[in-house]
């Protein structure tokens, strides 16, 4: 019964999610759960306990026994909130009407406009949430006018983003990857981090097929039951496709490129200031990526204030309906990093499932150790919701049980980091299913519902490779296997469910 109450409190979210389809209420029971479990012995405690756990997503202790200000989280509220005014300052200023009548003009169908959209998600790759963020607000007029539904949206964005930072190194993914690695490589051990996460990208079968159960869900528009069942959740109408002919283009494309200058030009100052290093992989290792967005956030709002022609009376009800429109991301995402904190701090849930893979890993061969390491990744991922946390826990046990059984230390990599994006791709707690949903404007339950069965086939193919690996020891027959398998089931969902979404 010990055993299940580390994992208790992430279930009960699942379970809820998929019960009640509300996210706010799944994460307060959840946190409810695991203020329970870990104030069983003194239950009058658990308000006070609820209360810390909340507040502590605002600071964090100090080394002088202090507090300090956790500015992370508040630079990511602020630009959640600036994501919300943003929108409103384009409907008002027409921008977002001039962009839809020049889309209308050059872009034909709903498969170009979203091809165009998933090789723009290709091109970002220096952070996912970057990637989440900013392309999904930029796009999101487009996917509008096209006919593409905000959980479609939402999909393409979320399972590009990820896939394609773990698979170039120059990312910040790839410089905190290669941060772990180097405390994880033992000293005198002939093996360069960053080589070895280079020859893990050849491995990662979840990524490459992720990024091609994308490609393929658009060129055969294959739109689950799960898709059709949730367009637009929560959606207020006139929030699509109206057209105000008299709007200017400029003044959506100026702050949107304000907004991406702002923050890449920060990632990199960040970066060089942290560590007064030339070196890319420094300087993306020590970036801060939450005062990034948030300059370019600021720098986008305060761009669009300059150009757009707005009467002084309609920035109330702009700012108003902004932050109204923001706020439930917000609360989510501090629920869910409250909900974090319980879950690997108090319960310890990854803790208990990597000791769980390393004393049943341990005494065993490496052929299936890969496999082993995809499976235990995806549950710490999921039930913890950040992949982040995963690669922190895992790589150094997937590196230490690839030396001490003298098998490939990037294809353990592979294994651990193809495990924990997909368990991060399917959390409900996680931060990225949160942020995916705050830039493209769904609802965080409609995307995580829709996604999951999308990207639970690429797991599955996934999953077969890494047996065909075990089995065969090749890499090439694998990936032929689990990418034939994933195209023809692909072709079959094309046959049943191969359609365009009615929106409206």
């Amino acid at each position: 019964m010990e055993h299940f109450a580390n994992l208790l409190v992430p279930i009960s979210v699942f379970v809820l999610v998929f019960w009640t389809k509300r996210i706010i209420l799944s994460l307060v029971v959840g946190i409810l759960v695991g203020a329970l479990i870990v104030n069983w012995a003194d239950v009058l405690h658990i308000p006070v306990y609820i209360f810390q756990k909340v507040l502590s997503v605002f600071y964090f202790p100090a080394e002088n026994g202090g507090i300090e200000i956790n500015w992370y989280a508040i630079y990511i509220f602020i630009f959640l909130i600036i994501l919300g005014i943003l929108p409103q300052m384009f409907i008002h200023s027409g921008g977002i009407d001039a962009f839809v009548a020049w889309a209308r003009n050059k872009v034909k169908d709903t498969r170009s406009s979203e091809f165009l959209i998933f090789f723009a998600g290709i091109v970002i790759f220096i952070d996912d949430q970057f990637n989440a963020l900013t392309l999904g607000r930029s796009v999101r007029p487009l996917s509008d006018v096209s006919g593409i539904s905000r959980e479609r949206l939402a999909y393409i964005i979320d399972s590009t983003s990820a896939p394609v930072c773990i698979l170039i190194p120059l990312s910040s993914w790839g410089a905190y990857i290669i941060g772990i690695l180097e405390g994880s490589l033992p000293k005198g051990v002939e093996q360069i981090p960053l080589i070895v996460l280079i020859e893990s990208i050849g491995l990662n079968f979840y990524a490459w097929f992720a990024l091609l159960m994308v490609f393929l869900t658009i060129l055969w528009r294959i739109n689950l039951p799960v898709m059709h069942r949730n367009i637009n959740v929560n959606i207020e109408q006139g929030q699509v496709g109206e057209i105000n002919p008299d709007g200017s283009i400029w003044a959506l494309v100026i702050p949107i490129i304000a907004l991406a200058f702002g923050t890449l030009a920060m990632i990199f100052l960040t970066g060089y200031l942290n560590t007064h290093s030339t070196e890319i992989f420094m300087i993306l290792s020590n970036t801060n990526t939450a005062f990034s967005v948030f300059f370019g956030g600021i720098l986008a709002l305060l761009s669009s204030l300059v150009i757009s022609k707005i009467k002084r009376s309609e920035y109330k009800n702009i700012f108003k309906n902004g932050v109204r429109i923001s706020l439930p991301s917000v609360v989510i995402l501090i629920l869910a990093w409250a909900i974090g904190s319980i879950v690997r701090d108090d319960l310890q849930t990854g803790e208990y499932l990597s000791s769980l893979a390393k004393s049943f890993l341990g005494g065993g061969g490496m052929d299936f150790v890969p496999l082993f390491l995809f499976v235990v990744s995806i549950f710490i991922a999921f039930m913890t919701g950040t992949s982040w946390g995963c690669f922190a826990v895992m790589i150094p046990i997937g590196v230490d049980l690839a030396l001490s059984n003298g098998g490939n230390v990037s294809l353990a990599l592979s294994a651990v980091l193809a495990g924990a994006i997909f368990g991060d791709h399917t959390s409900p707690i996680s931060d990225t299913t949160i942020l995916s949903s705050a830039g493209t404007g769904c609802s965080v339950q409609s995307h995580f519902i829709t996604q999951l069965p999308y990207a639970s086939i690429g797991m599955f193919c996934s999953l077969v490779s890494f047996v065909v690996f075990a089995i065969t020891q090749s890499p090439i027959l694998s990936f032929v296997i689990g990418g034939t398998l994933l195209v023809l089931v692909c072709y079959v969902l094309k046959r049943c469910y191969g359609d365009e979404l009615k929106i409206g």
